[in-house]
């Protein structure tokens, strides 16, 4: 609607109604605003939760078997006949002679070293998926209600959108 003019149609004798455009004063125009509603779109991100990733320990008590061996010194003595002469060493009482035996015995040897059993990789993925929402919007509209026979131009363009 303009607010300086105002089309004006007055009926002639019979014949077409002839339009004429005459500027009224401001005091006389009144402003009428129309809204409407639109979906205004955004996201907000929000954090859901929170994953917290550790480890711990577990004792497991492992048994093993191993056989070892060990050495040792086993000393017989024979009783001899009196009658039994030596006659293999002629130095019988010799006191500087010794016998040595070296003993061995197996050690086990256990010990416990760390082996990498499994490797974990921990990662985010995004997902992408698409939502549908619904909403009811509001939009007014004009409503021209008349009393009489009033004659309202409707060749403006604006006028002609106000009154869809």
């Amino acid at each position: 609607m303009q607010a300086n003019k105002s089309p004006i149609k007055e009926p002639s004798d019979g014949n077409k109604a002839k339009p004429l455009t005459q500027p009224i004063s401001l005091t006389d125009a009144e402003t009428v605003k129309l809204y409407e509603e639109r979906m205004i779109v955004d996201k907000d991100r929000t954090k859901t939760g929170e994953v917290e990733i550790g480890k711990h320990i577990e004792l497991k008590t492992a048994h093993v078997s191993m056989p070892i061996e060990k050495e040792h010194i086993v000393i017989e003595r024979t009783p001899m006949s009196e009658q039994t002469v030596a006659t293999d060493n002629v130095d019988a009482f010799d006191d500087n002679k010794t016998i040595r035996m070296e003993v061995y015995e197996d050690t086990p040897d256990i010990h416990k070293e760390a082996f990498v059993r499994e490797e974990v990789t921990i990662r985010k993925e995004v997902i992408k998926e698409t939502i549908k929402a619904e909403e009811t919007l509001r939009r007014e509209e004009l409503d021209v209600d008349t009393k009489g026979n009033p004659i309202i131009d409707k060749s403006s363009n604006q006028t002609e959108n106000l009154l869809r």
